[in-house]
């Protein structure tokens, strides 16, 4: 896989986990938003416009093939360690979901709950920092640059959302 693929894929990746969680969140059916029904919706759009951003960013970094095939080759030496941490994410968040959703909550239950799904995103950060530690070393300054860009832009579109927060909830 190409760096730029490899980052293509585990961006993607994450804006489909964090679609696929909002989404849940929301209530928002896949079949309104086939039909792009965000109204009313602030975080679903959000999640829209950042993919957007997201294949912009794609297109802009440039990434050659020799660093498309390096990234594809620190991918794959880590997919052993990819796949169970991707795994562990998914049951600890069922898990955490199965509580809150419970006949009769628990509090003890959800916080034990969140707990571990809180170390299993800990354990897939210090897998990533890793990871992207080592890709970062096959990047440009410019694309690194792009890259940076693209987290700040992510940054205060969710700082924007919290901020009109009050006023969305208090809509009928």
């Amino acid at each position: 896989m190409t760096r730029k693929k490899g980052i293509t894929v585990a961006c993607g990746a994450m804006l489909a986990i964090a679609a696929v969680g909002i989404i849940g969140w929301t209530g928002q059916s896949a079949q309104a938003l086939g039909k792009g029904e965000l109204g009313g919706r602030p975080m679903l759009k959000e999640a829209a416009e950042t993919l957007g951003r997201f294949l912009i960013l794609r297109s802009q970094l440039n990434v050659t093939p020799e660093q498309r095939g390096k990234v594809r080759a620190i991918m794959q030496s880590h997919s052993d360690e990819i796949v169970p941490v991707a795994k562990a994410i998914v049951e600890k968040n069922r898990a955490l979901r199965k509580e809150v959703f419970a006949e009769k909550p628990d509090d003890a239950s959800i916080r034990a709950a969140a707990d571990q799904l809180g170390k299993a995103i800990g354990d897939a950060a210090v897998l990533a920092a890793g990871i992207r530690g080592e890709t970062r070393k096959v990047m440009t300054p410019e694309q690194i640059e792009k890259i940076e860009e693209f987290r700040v832009y992510k940054d205060r579109a969710v700082d924007s959302v919290l901020e009109r927060l009050p006023s969305l909830l208090a809509q009928d």
